[in-house]
């Protein structure tokens, strides 16, 4: 590689920084001064995209479209599994919870109650209609508003509800409401049955 030459005293007098340039600025041919250290670099062929650059540009772009399209795919498919697992949770909680079920109430007990209740002759048609209505629920002790119309929508009604309620329907309504023994220990069974005779 030939050393650049560093001027002459002629050059350095009339204030230039080297040859092939007057006054500190560089000739047309060569602004920068590159010319010298270019000539020995190795003539090395341009990439074809470089050749044209209305297809690099067409290379470019169909790589971006391809890469914000893989992005959106990706953030759709997520979104979709997100929704798939919320459905699925949805349906799960739908299918473990369990319906009230009510006491069945057996013909024998209903005559036993009806029996030890005796009503006047004159009354019978009135209490009929009565016995479509609700009774009211918080005369039993440890029942309140609240509890009377959780009871009411769990079809508990009437005295004769509570009444007619085996050791396992008290069990069973115990947990539902989480009273940990609460209506055996308050006997509501028993209260309901004195609030029936009246």
């Amino acid at each position: 590689m030939a050393k650049p030459d560093h001027g002459t005293d002629k050059d350095k007098e009339a204030g230039s920084a080297g040859p092939g340039f007057v006054s500190g600025i560089g000739s047309s041919d060569d602004p920068f001064g590159m010319a010298e250290w270019l000539k020995d670099m190795p003539k090395v062929p341009l990439h074809p995209l470089m050749q044209h650059p209305a297809a690099a540009m067409a290379a470019a772009t169909a790589i971006g479209i391809g890469m914000t399209s893989h992005v959106a795919g990706f953030m759709l498919g997520a979104m979709q599994g997100l929704a798939e697992t919320a459905q699925k949770a949805a349906a799960a909680e739908t299918e473990k919870q369990v319906p009230v079920e009510m006491p069945v109430r057996k013909p024998e007990q209903e005559a036993k109650l009806a029996a030890k209740v005796e009503r006047p002759k004159r009354q019978k048609a009135a209490a009929r209609m009565v016995e479509t209505k609700a009774d009211d629920l918080k005369k039993i002790s440890g029942i309140g508003p609240k509890l009377e119309q959780v009871l009411n929508g769990m079809g508990v009604r009437r005295y004769a509800d509570v009444a007619l309620w085996t050791d396992k329907d008290v069990q069973r309504f115990d947990e539902q409401l989480g009273f940990s023994g609460r209506i055996a220990r308050d006997g509501w069974v028993e209260q309901a049955k004195v609030l029936m005779k009246g």
